[in-house]
């Protein structure tokens, strides 16, 4: 087996855990779905944006984007925004409650990856970026 192999092997298990830790805590904190918090991270890279283009984006049908949008809305994390060029498109948008939650699991993620590259020695980092 290739030292490529082995490392792939190596990630392909160490992944599942990463995530788990970075985001279990951070889903449970806030009440939301793993995809609600995609919508949410995906919206604020995107925003504003059609439900279409957000469902082909997400790669989910419209009516599921949809169901996911209007629970968002009701808890006041996302806004639909009328479409200035065509009156019959609606946009959507992250509100500032949203734009919170983006930035606070932003921030779980960095202070995550920081706490477990800090464990490596200076030359796996350095490894690591290149």
């Amino acid at each position: 087996m290739s030292r490529t192999e082995d490392v792939a092997r190596e990630i392909a298990v160490l992944m599942p855990i990463i995530a788990r830790k970075f985001f279990l805590k951070f889903f449970e904190s806030v009440k939301l779905t793993q995809t609600q918090i995609f919508t949410i991270m995906t919206l604020a890279d995107k925003a504003p944006c059609r439900l279409n283009e957000l469902a082909g984006i997400m790669d989910i049908t419209p009516p599921t984007v949809t169901g996911i949008i209007d629970r968002l809305e009701k808890l006041k994390y996302v806004k639909r925004i009328p479409d200035t060029e065509d009156r019959r498109a609606v946009n959507v948008g992250l509100t500032a409650k949203g734009e919170n939650i983006a930035k606070s699991l932003r921030t779980t993620i960095r202070d995550n990856w920081k706490d477990v590259l800090s464990k490596l020695p200076e030359e796996d980092q350095e490894n690591y970026l290149r």
